[in-house]
């Protein structure tokens, strides 16, 4: 890439608009707990059942990043007041249907929403220089309006909540919706980039493959957390307010990523959080107490958001309108999945001390990748042939 197709990023009020953006497009992984639950009470369900009502969001996110990203890159306002109303109203709407079928359609619908959002905001950063701060400004700022809006709605009543939680979510997207529309301008604003040779596998496939670890750790750890939880004696309901605490106090790592400097120290960053993440995942399955329990969860989810911003302002770098970024993230969703469904059985073949040490080497591994991910060699833009749905 060129100095040429290089440019300015989003600041102040740009920026804030985009964190909005972002908070509605991430809600979905956010707030799942809650949704499941709610269901499950709701409709007198188990909690595979309800978890895959409530993951039906998420494959609306994904199905949106895989196959829209160009389509909605080229006309980002629409796209974005059109994901910002929508996001509302499928939420509302699952607080009066009558079915668990219908509530599943609304969440698929909500997550077609939010992945356009998602890629409005991508779109917004793409190809632009030494995006760290920007990606680390945004997310965290969509954390903290996540996280506000996890804690409120955590603290409302379990017989109001089954009625209610899904206006309380829309409520809250609506205060939203103005400034994620906004985006859409954001976005508009970023001529696109030249287009360049393909980008190749060789540029790329370090990057996805600290993606996929990262993810991956994080997602087994937090999938077998309530059965170490249990071992240690705690409630599954003392396990769920560690694990959300942890979670909302772990954004803070982005605060990293936003420092003027990360740019310039993202490799040693990304190692040393790596290394953070493999002891901590070690630490976690051999945690003898509560206080344990979740200060090894607190610790891998700072480190987790310290070096995600850096790997997502590279593949901004690369990106000529939002699409690689977006279609990142599906390959992030796949390795959530792997992790989650694998953890279990692992564990109980492995025992806590093993399936620790698998994930420390699991982070361990990735450590080697970072210098090939991050270090700029002036690669094309990547611009491929359109492949969106007509």
């Amino acid at each position: 890439m060129t100095a040429a197709d290089q440019r300015p990023l989003p600041r102040g009020l740009a920026l804030a608009s985009l964190a909005c953006a972002y908070a509605v497009a991430t809600s979905g992984t956010i707030l799942m707990p809650l949704i499941v639950a709610m269901l499950m009470r709701r409709f007198a369900i188990g909690e595979d059942l309800a978890t895959g009502v409530a993951g039906i969001e998420i494959l609306g996110v994904a199905l949106a990043c895989a196959l829209l990203p160009h389509r909605i890159a080229r006309a980002p306002r629409r796209f974005a007041a059109a994901g910002a109303v929508g996001a509302v109203l499928a939420q509302a709407a699952g607080a009066w249907l009558p079915s668990l079928a219908a509530v599943g359609l609304a969440r698929g619908v909500a997550g077609l929403c939010e992945g356009a959002l998602f890629v409005v905001v991508a779109s917004s950063l793409s190809h632009g220089a030494a995006a760290e701060r920007a990606w680390g400004g945004v997310i965290l700022g969509a954390g903290i309006l996540d996280g506000a809006l996890l804690l409120g709605a955590s603290s409302l009543p379990p017989a109001w909540a089954d009625r209610w939680l899904f206006v309380v979510f829309a409520a809250a997207f609506a205060l939203l919706a103005w400034p994620s529309a906004r985006a859409g301008s954001v976005a508009a604003g970023v001529a696109p980039a030249r287009p360049g040779e393909r980008l190749r596998w060789r540029t790329l496939l370090p990057i996805w493959t600290l993606l996929i670890l990262a993810y991956g750790v994080l997602a087994a750890q937090w999938a077998v957390a309530d059965v170490v939880g249990q071992r240690l004696g705690l409630a599954p309901a003392t396990s769920g307010l560690l694990l959300s605490l942890a979670s909302v106090l772990g954004i803070a790592g982005c605060g990293v990523a936003a420092h003027p400097l990360s740019h310039a120290w993202r490799q040693p960053i990304v190692v040393v959080a790596l290394a953070v993440m493999a002891a901590s995942a070690l630490g976690f399955f051999v945690a003898r107490d509560e206080l344990g329990f979740f200060a090894a969860q607190l610790v891998i989810t700072l480190a987790f958001y310290a070096l995600t911003p850096m790997l997502t302002a590279r593949l901004s770098a690369l990106d000529s309108d939002g699409a690689l970024v977006a279609r990142s993230v599906v390959v992030c969703f796949v390795s959530v999945a792997l992790g989650t469904v694998l953890a279990g059985s692992l564990l109980a073949r492995l025992g806590s001390l093993g399936l620790g040490l698998l994930l420390a080497l699991c982070a361990c591994a990735a450590i080697p990748f970072t210098r090939a991910a991050l270090t700029d060699l002036a690669p094309p833009i990547f611009n491929p042939p359109a492949t969106d749905l007509p």
